[in-house]
């Protein structure tokens, strides 16, 4: 089925309905106006009859009350469904009982803010849901119009102002997002997607997981170390692991008995080479040796945590991509190669670029720092054939998101 057909929206049906009702009365009121024209004009054609065969009737009363109470009635049907219709669309649920998504129109890109402060160019929902968009644009920027054809919904986003729709998906899928008031160069490409996922994927979406690092217990219950060393203290097959670090413990070396601390390169050749030092009260030859069964992080991590330190969890790693369509880059630098409002992002590391410096035209190489100076700084060196419209990202974004997004550019 063609996308858009099948309204998705909770109110969607409601919508097609009154679509229906509006357009057969019209279907009617055509059909009884042109086939009265038609009968009229065989009926009355002047070689059937004479002008002055043709009575002249002044008033008919009938036929009067009938053109105007039946056109009344029709208009009132139109104006019933239509104005709960409008209803249905209008009456907007509560910020408390819904998913409020501010949405940002600018050109060229859609840019979508969910509650807990994510931005992306794709909007993603929860099926079955009350969602509420805050729409905006920029003050100094110009008239959008967001529209989801599926979801029969569609509203002026006012540069300075707050607009505002809602919807309710009740269909999983990939929807498109439109923007249907010419706005400029790039109208055509100021299109985005609508994502309506399951609850759990939304969650996922909104707060991805953090990349799990696997921890020493769990690297230790795999390898088989917990099965003889205790971690609280109690005795076991082997010494426990609770306050192992740096304490001295009586051991057998060669038949020598010595005291050694338990630091880091005496945990690490225990573990590689458990019979070297066999500390007393416990059997030899009980261990074997991990020299081939760990790997160098693994050891780490267990050497980490007899210290007492805790692995730090890895930061999702930034999208430079994604960065360049929330923040309106690719509204104004094509990716295609094709010519835009800014200069194209298609092969644009280390391509040879003129740019006007301090008034002089000069041949610059599109190096990272070259492109780094560039988004912090855009009007220091315009690119030729290009005016200064793009805003400084100095204070914008993060040096970290900057140097993602070149390394997208890199690509």
């Amino acid at each position: 089925m063609i996308e858009g057909i099948e309204g998705v929206s909770s109110f969607a049906a409601q919508l097609d309905y009154t679509f229906w009702i509006v357009n057969l009365i019209c279907l009617i009121l055509f059909i009884v106006t042109i086939g009265a024209m038609f009968i009229f004009i065989f009926k009355y054609d002047e070689k059937k009859s004479k002008p002055k065969d043709t009575k002249n009737i002044k008033h008919n009363t009938p036929l009067e009350i009938a053109w105007t109470v039946i056109p009344t009635i029709l208009l009132m049907i139109v104006f019933y469904v239509g104005l709960d219709a409008l209803k249905i669309q209008r009456t907007m649920p509560k910020d408390k009982d819904a998913i409020v998504i501010n949405v940002v129109g600018k050109k060229w890109v859609w840019v979508f803010e969910y509650p807990n402060g994510k931005k992306s160019s794709t909007l993603v929902v929860p099926v079955n849901k009350d969602i509420k968009l805050k729409m905006t644009a920029p003050v100094d920027d110009i008239l959008h119009s967001f529209s989801i054809a599926a979801f029969r919904i569609k509203e002026d986003v006012v540069p300075g102002a707050t607009t505002r729709l809602w919807f309710n998906a009740n269909k999983k899928g990939e929807y498109d997002i439109q923007c249907t008031e010419y706005c400029g160069t790039r109208h055509s490409y100021m299109r985005s997607t609508i994502k309506v996922v399951s609850s759990e994927d939304y969650e996922e979406f909104l707060n991805p997981k953090i990349e799990e690092i696997k921890t020493a217990q769990d690297i230790m219950t795999e390898t088989g170390c917990i099965g003889c060393h205790s971690l609280d203290g109690s005795a076991g097959v082997g010494p426990t692991f609770k306050d192992i670090y740096n304490t001295e413990v009586k051991v057998n070396t060669n038949g020598v008995q010595r005291v050694i601390k338990r630091d880091e390169e005496y945990l690490i050749k225990a573990i590689n080479y458990p019979n070297a030092d066999i500390v007393e009260g416990y059997m030899p030859n009980m261990m074997p040796s991990y020299i081939n069964s760990l790997s160098k992080e693994e050891l780490n991590t267990i050497i980490n945590y007899f210290k007492g330190i805790k692995p730090k969890p890895k930061k999702p790693k930034l999208d430079g991509k994604e960065l360049a369509l929330t923040n309106g880059c690719i509204g104004c630098h094509s990716i295609d190669g094709s010519k835009s409002a800014g200069p194209t992002f298609k092969g644009i590391f280390n391509r040879k670029t003129k740019v006007l410096r301090d008034g002089k035209l000069v041949e610059v190489i599109a190096n990272e720092e070259y492109l780094i100076k560039a988004i912090k700084y855009p009007a220091v060196e315009l690119v030729e054939g290009y005016y200064n419209i793009m805003p400084p990202y100095k204070d914008v974004l993060k040096d970290e998101e900057i140097k993602a997004i070149v390394e997208y550019l890199k690509k």
